[in-house]
């Protein structure tokens, strides 16, 4: 690792490490107040202890009691003095705490050290130098550590509450050179004016959840760990990577796709051209994919898997080891659910699995909070020691039953006897290739049929061209033989006498001239030249008809070859007739459609069976004794053979470092350049330090996300960010945090999609990284309001105008509405606000309509049909209270949410709570595209806006203002 590598590790790190010792805002959490004896006695009262747990039993509604509370006490709270009814601090906010305990407390009043979690007191890093636009200074970040460093000992050796009560003061105390009892605090921005402390403590549940505690551990050991990290490296460079050109569509190219895990669709040119690029992909290399709402993504994530999986396949090797991961639960868990759907289209017990206990091509890795849900759902989930899901599979009984399901599906499936697993696996394996064969065959046969003057028509066509070519020649000729027999005729009847006379020859030879004639005969010609001339004819005609016979037998054979390929893939039980070979149409997309649908389809399904079938074999099975450990050679055995039954394995970046640590020799170290692709989804809503180090572990990645959605919420402000980078060295000066901002490697304000478009090697439309433009999940209307906003016009819409679908569901309303409900002002609640009479108009609407709604899509889900999305989430408290109070078997049927619950979410109808009044303006539409962009995104054929028109911009270059353009006169 470089020094910049490594001053960008140490910056990242310390972000991670900020974050997680920020302030706790007392404005929005509830707190107690107690005495500070509590800190010396680790004991508070049992009243008070019953009001914390009853408020803990409110606040997790529906879990069982809990024995013990995670909790935090400020211990040092800024006191705000005012003068003159004015605050003399006034950048430093009321209830400002400066250090923090984090404990466990008991309901007997008891307060412990939290052992089990290792947390340790802390220090807000916004008031530790060194920092940029400092409020207040109360110490030094490298103090902080030297402490931490240097008492290790005394924290492992904490056993009691007296114990941790000496070593928080000692903390307190070298950090901020003062006495813990003393109510002031030097502040080193002002060394003439301390800081005034309360002389009380605050106590509140603990809203803190150190989720990235395994990513701080990968980047402690990317510190120490000196090997070679190419993909992180990239990642990480402040230099853009060097711009390559875009790859065609070209036969070579189309080549080196081999498989696809659906057959309904074929793929879209721009999914295709993503594919195209993935496989150029070099280790060290990253693949930024911009993917708007409605465009394939998933698709287009599944097609990368199927390839990587069928191409290992082809080569005998190993099982790729591909990871997808994102910053939420959401975005995995839509991974996880879309591999475990993928549509059938009947080819015998093929689209089956042949081993018991897996119904998914992707595992998920749930942090230990996701567990339950994970098992309510029915996903396969497990961890690095096997637990749940790999465990139950790799069960003797399961073993057992899937050698025998394994035995039965492939003599089913190939009419065979086979008695033995070996037999099963060269069968598939030879089928597979046989499959590949004719993949490259009919390659080939589209690129002898490019040599065909074709002009846009399928070589059936082009064969009946050529064959009324041949009779039209074929009659000319034959012409031409009864034409000389009539210019003999012509000068045989002039007198002999009369043919020395050139003016009543030429006279002779006008008259018996025809207009075709005209552009090679002439008047001044004897018989003989004109018998000349139509040999030259003839000979030129003849040659032609020669060419087009030896063509016409091309034609039929490359027809008979075709028409062979077709045979033999029949019998083996693919079909391609009627919309996909009837008509011998040979363009680049027919033929990627035949492949995808029918070759590389079967192609990925082989393959599913042939790991299948090494799985079912005990290839790289662990021992009774390695099970459940994590080893380095257990964890790579481990990996190889569940990636054979599950190619994908799904987790978030918190949960990810953990996955691919080894323990052993009391030392545990991350499995680095082990994943073979790092796939990132939804990376516009990832910030980069929680992702970067995630990119040690793999070798190359794709990256898919749309900076147009919704934004990461970040741990840090600018100016701390910027003092961080600055700090650590990731830039010599505060200058130049602007260049760092451009690479999009800042903790702030930026994204992992902005850092993968800076580290790909192609662009497209004048942005780098590809891009999606193929639009299918909304009515035309709909969407062109997002084209308009925020894609500028790049979006190919392809499901057409609702207005003109004939026979469509609801046909009396558009496809983008209003309903206006009049209202002055909203109510505020907090920082939040909502409209209560607009929250019971929408539920009448609803009581009113949501039949019929139901009954215009008999086949949905009813919970799929209506979103509601509104700006504040007090407004989502309202209608869900109008709805429990009005129609509560609404609840279940409609999703009530704000915008960030609903992404990568669809429904039918989406309907949006403007919730202001007409007097309120509409801050939040116009504060951020991206807010609205993902909202009316959500609406595949309606989107109804319901809430008084008069809070909408008039100017159309605005959010707000646009939606008011396509939703005015439009009214529901």
């Amino acid at each position: 690792m470089n020094k910049e590598h490594k001053a960008m590790t140490q910056y990242f790190r310390s972000a991670i490490a900020g974050a997680l010792h920020l302030g706790i805002d007392f404005k929005n959490e509830s707190f107690h107040i107690l005495d500070p004896s509590i800190l010396v006695d680790g004991q508070i009262s049992t009243e008070t202890s019953a009001k914390i747990f009853a408020e803990a039993s409110k606040k997790n509604k529906g879990q069982k009691s809990q024995e013990k509370l995670n909790v935090v006490i400020s211990a040092k709270t800024v006191k705000t003095n005012y003068k003159d009814f004015v605050k003399t601090q006034d950048e430093v906010d009321e209830l400002t705490g400066v250090y923090f305990i984090p404990a466990i407390l008991y309901k007997s009043g008891k307060l412990a050290f939290d052992d089990e979690n290792n947390k340790l007191p802390w220090f807000p890093r916004e008031y530790l130098q060194p920092m940029v636009e400092p409020k207040l200074s109360i110490g030094y970040v490298d103090e902080v550590d030297q402490f931490i460093s240097s008492h290790v000992d005394q924290k492992e050796q904490i056993k009691t509450w007296s114990d941790y009560a000496a070593y928080l003061r000692d903390f307190y105390e070298s950090v901020t050179k003062v006495g813990f009892e003393d109510n002031a605090l030097p502040n080193m921005e002002d060394g003439d004016s301390p800081v005034e402390l309360e002389q009380k403590v605050y106590l509140v549940l603990d809203p803190t959840v150190n989720t990235t505690r395994q990513i701080m551990d990968l980047y402690n050991e990317l510190l120490q760990n000196k090997d070679p990290k190419p993909l992180y490296e990239q990642f990480m460079s402040i230099e853009p990577a060097s711009l390559r050109p875009l790859v065609p569509n070209s036969v070579d190219n189309m080549r080196l796709h081999h498989g696809q895990m659906g057959g309904e669709y074929p793929l879209s040119p721009s999914q295709r051209e993503a594919i195209h690029h993935m496989n150029l992909l070099q280790e060290g290399e990253i693949l930024a994919v911009n993917g708007p709402p409605g465009t394939g993504k998933t698709t287009l994530l599944q097609s990368v898997v199927a390839d990587m999986y069928v191409k290992r396949a082809l080569a005998t090797e190993k099982a790729p080891l591909i990871v997808a991961t994102s910053t939420n639960n959401q975005a995995v868990t839509n991974i996880i659910a879309s591999f475990g759907n993928i549509p059938k289209v009947g080819i015998s017990n093929l689209e089956e699995r042949w081993i018991e206990g897996v119904h998914s091509f992707a595992t998920y890795f749930p942090s230990s909070t996701k567990v339950k849900e994970a098992r309510d759902q029915g996903y396969q989930f497990t961890n690095s020691r096997g637990h749940h899901f790999v465990s139950d599979i790799e069960a003797q009984n399961n073993l057992e039953n899937s050698v025998t399901k394994m035995l039965q599906s492939c003599n089913q499936y190939f009419g065979t006897h086979y008695t033995s697993l070996s037999d099963c696996q060269a069968k598939l394996h030879e089928e597979l290739k046989f499959f590949d064969n004719r993949r490259n065959s009919l390659l080939n046969l589209y690129v002898e049929a490019g040599q065909f003057d074709l002009q846009g028509r399928a070589v059936d066509a082009y064969l009946a061209y050529l064959e009324k070519e041949i009779e039209q020649l074929t009659a000319s000729i034959q012409a031409i033989g009864m034409r000389l027999e009539e210019w003999r005729e012509c000068f045989r009847r002039i007198p002999f006498v009369l043919r020395w006379f050139s003016k009543r020859v030429r006279t002779e030879v006008r008259l018996w001239m025809n207009e075709d004639e005209l552009d090679f005969l002439n008047e001044n010609m004897k018989y003989k030249d004109i018998k000349e001339a139509y040999s030259l004819r003839y000979q030129d005609v003849n040659r032609k008809l020669a060419d087009l016979k030896k063509l016409k037998d091309q034609v039929e054979q490359w027809i008979t070859k075709y028409d062979n390929e077709l045979a033999v893939l029949q019998q083996h039980g693919v079909i391609l007739h009627d919309e996909l070979a009837a008509t011998y149409e040979m363009t680049s997309d027919r033929m990627n459609e035949i492949l995808d649908r029918k070759i590389r389809y079967m192609e990925f399904w082989l393959a599913v069976h042939y790991y299948e079938c090494r799985w079912a074999s005990g290839e790289d099975a662990l021992t009774a004794k390695q099970t459940g450990t994590t080893h380095k050679n257990v964890l790579e055995k481990f990996y190889s053979r569940l990636a054979m039954i599950t190619p994908c394995l799904v987790m978030t970046f918190f949960v990810l470092p953990g996955q691919f640590a080894a323990y052993g020799e009391q030392k545990k170290s991350h499995l680095f350049n082990f994943i073979d692709l790092l796939i990132v989804d939804e990376a516009g809503q990832v910030s980069p330090e929680i992702a970067a180090g995630a990119f040690s572990l793999a070798k190359k990645a794709i990256v898919v996300g749309d900076v147009h959605q919704i934004e990461p919420v970040w741990s840090l402000n600018r100016a701390l960010d910027k003092a961080l980078a600055w700090s650590h060295g990731a830039i010599g000066s505060l200058d130049e945090y602007e260049r760092l901002e451009q690479s999009g490697l800042t903790s702030f304000d930026s994204s992992v999609m902005k850092v993968a478009t800076k580290s790909c090697n192609y662009e497209k439309y004048e942005q780098r990284g590809l891009f999606l433009s193929e639009h299918r999940r909304c009515y035309d209307e709909i969407i062109e309001y997002c084209n308009k906003l925020v894609y500028k016009g790049k979006l190919e819409p392809k499901r057409g105008k609702g207005s003109e679908k004939t026979g469509r569901a609801l046909a009396h309303w558009p496809q983008m509405g209003h309903h206006q409900i009049g209202s002055t002002k909203s109510s505020k609640q907090g920082s939040s606000r909502y409209n209560r009479p607009e929250a019971a108009r929408i539920v009448e609407w609803l009581i009113e309509n949501f039949d019929q709604i139901q009954a215009a899509y008999p086949s949905e889900k009813e919970n799929n049909l209506v979103g509601i999305i509104t700006p504040f989430k007090a407004q989502v408290s309202c209608i869900r209270a109008e709805m429990r109070r009005r129609a509560p078997e609404l609840l279940f049927k409609v999703s009530v949410g704000t915008v960030h619950t609903f992404q990568g979410a669809e429904r039918n109808l989406i309907i949006l709570s403007t919730v202001y009044g007409s007097g309120d303006g509409c801050y939040f539409m116009d504060a951020n595209k991206s807010l609205m962009n993902v909202a009316v995104s959500r609406a595949k054929d309606h989107f109804f806006a319901f809430g008084d028109l008069g809070c909408l911009s008039t100017s159309v270059s605005t959010a707000s203002g646009l939606l008011r353009k396509n939703v005015v006169g439009n009214v529901i």
